[in-house]
């Protein structure tokens, strides 16, 4: 497990809020969970350019923090749903918010997340 070397400072709300949303699929899971995608093969196919690694490690890290909550169905085979916890709940105005700005701005960042794509492709060739 990763052990932190440096302290997570807890004085400032944004620390605090990047904490639990620090990866690159966690938006997405807590937005497609709230969407009644609560399967984790259902998440895969929702998310199909992230490993079913990362999206396990990420669901966990989602389910420590107390944002979504993971129900076992001892049956065969065995069966595992996700759902959001109140505080997961409180998550969404924040993730809405993120997908609208996103959306309003989205013809400005896909050509600078392409021009700036070009560049890093463009560096590496160097």
């Amino acid at each position: 497990m990763y052990e932190r070397k440096i302290p997570l400072p807890v004085d400032c709300g944004l620390h605090l809020t990047k904490e639990v949303l620090n990866g690159k699929w966690k938006a997405n899971l807590i937005y497609a969970i709230s969407e009644k995608i609560k399967r984790p093969s259902e998440l895969q196919r929702a998310m199909p350019g992230a490993t079913k690694r990362v999206l396990n490690m990420q669901l966990n890290q989602l389910e420590e923090h107390g944002i979504i909550s993971k129900k076992i169905y001892h049956q065969l085979p065995p069966k595992v749903e996700y759902s959001l916890t109140p505080l997961g709940e409180s998550l969404m105005p924040l993730i809405d918010a993120m997908n609208i700005w996103g959306d309003q701005n989205r013809n400005y960042l896909e050509k600078v997340i392409a021009n700036t794509n070009l560049l890093v492709t463009a560096t590496k060739k160097q």
